[in-house]
């Protein structure tokens, strides 16, 4: 039965599409399938639930368009389009919050100039924010690499090529630092090492910090006919398939296309029944040679379709340098696909090294060919059935609103 709780949370996203916006409507759907009355507040609204709030105007829903542009305005003066998040425009947020009331604001993405620093520090309610990055923590980069001026004020910021201590970044933690200091405030990530790093920053390592995974519908992601996915997407049904997903595959290179090219190339040599997938892209006028024949899928806009993809791979290849949890690395699993990954970030958390998969030395190509090569010659049923075992004991969703229930319930 679920849960009878009085509590009603917002939960706050920059929009309702895009890969951010999927981790905030999972866990808002799994709230409300646990009884929670939670709601969800956007900048840019592109579907019809009415469980969702948007711009109330034509013109509000115009200027939602317009204000991610206008909001990385001061970018140009660094070369910078991506990548770094300001926030600066003044905005009607805090206004939508007071009309719909709720007990608690959680906050989750809040890139593209969704909320001011301003703003966000006069919320005047509990506050849990979900880091899905780093850019809350920093000076406004959404990773910081090896860079730790989050730790201190930020300044002379090597992605805005700056080598001045007052530079946007610094100007941007700032802001944070004088309208973020009284804020009821609960740090959640979605992996160990984002908490880690929030810990080591000089905004955020005073706060409470939880650590509760992204949410995952397991009913939908589960194993399916290996042969549905490959027909649906015309793979070969004779062939050992290598999975990647990318929207830019080599223009990324926080996703390590460029580490998978090398790591694959290294092992072509010894494998002869193997083909690359990659989702996300299609093929470009210029393709990589990843060593292997390679399919190029295109963009999945729905759960199923993507479910049956990673059912008909062998085996999912995350190369990425960073991320802040690693949806794919989940999904895969739930699917029962072992995932070969870097023994770094978010991945490491889900991956269980020779029992769902194979964690790389960061950032060893060579290992990582090494850990496809492993997963290919592996008992495949094994490795799938542990693998769909975790995957529903870590990230089901019910048991993932369960915590985030336990955690407002502490706060309001």
């Amino acid at each position: 039965m679920p849960p009878e709780t009085d509590i009603r949370p917002l939960l706050v996203n920059a929009s309702d599409t895009g890969g951010s916006a999927t981790a905030t409507k999972r866990i808002h759907r799994a709230l409300r399938s646990i009884g929670v009355e939670s709601r969800m507040l956007v900048q840019e609204k592109s579907t019809n639930d009415g469980t969702i709030v948007g711009p109330s105007s034509k013109i509000e829903t115009a200027w939602s368009l317009a204000r991610p542009h206008v909001d990385m305005l001061p970018l140009r003066f660094y070369g910078q389009k991506s990548g770094f998040t300001v926030n600066w425009l003044p905005e009607r947020m805090n206004e939508r919050i007071e009309e719909i009331d709720p007990d608690l604001v959680h906050l989750n993405w809040m890139g593209r100039g969704a909320m001011s620093t301003r703003s966000i520090g006069q919320i005047d309610r509990p506050i849990v924010w979900r880091f899905p990055d780093m850019h809350a923590m920093t000076g406004g980069c959404h990773y910081a690499a090896d860079c730790d001026g989050f730790e201190n004020k930020c300044g002379s910021c090597p992605q805005l090529d700056s080598e001045s201590d007052v530079d946007l970044s610094r100007f941007n933690w700032l802001r944070k630092d004088y309208y973020w200091d009284d804020l009821n405030l609960t740090v959640v990530t979605p992996s160990t090492w984002l908490a880690e790093e929030a810990e080591r920053s000089s905004l955020f390592g005073d706060h409470r910090i939880e650590v509760i995974p992204n949410a995952l519908d397991t009913d939908v992601y589960r194993p399916r006919d290996s042969s549905l996915g490959r027909e649906l997407f015309g793979l070969p049904e004779d062939k050992r398939l290598v999975l990647f997903g990318a929207v830019d595959p080599m223009g990324d290179h926080r996703k390590g296309a460029d580490l998978l090219q090398e790591a694959l190339q290294e092992i072509s040599g010894d494998l002869e029944d193997v083909e690359l997938v990659i989702f996300g892209s299609e093929e470009p006028d210029d393709p990589p040679d990843f060593g292997f024949p390679t399919n190029y899928v295109g963009y999945l806009h729905d759960d199923p379709s993507l479910a049956l993809l990673y059912s008909g791979a062998d085996v999912m290849v995350v190369p990425s340098r960073y991320e802040g949890f690693g949806q794919t690395v989940s999904e895969s699993l739930a699917c029962g696909t072992p995932v070969v990954a870097f023994d770094a970030t978010g991945p490491r958390d889900i991956v269980d090294h020779r029992e769902t998969g194979w964690l790389a030395e960061p950032y060893d190509a060579a290992e990582l060919g090494v850990g496809v090569k492993w997963v290919l010659a592996s008992d495949r049923k094994e490795l799938a059935a542990t693998a769909r075992e975790r995957a529903v004991k870590q990230y089901e969703q019910r048991g993932v609103a369960g915590r985030y229930l336990d955690l407002y319930e502490s706060l309001v």
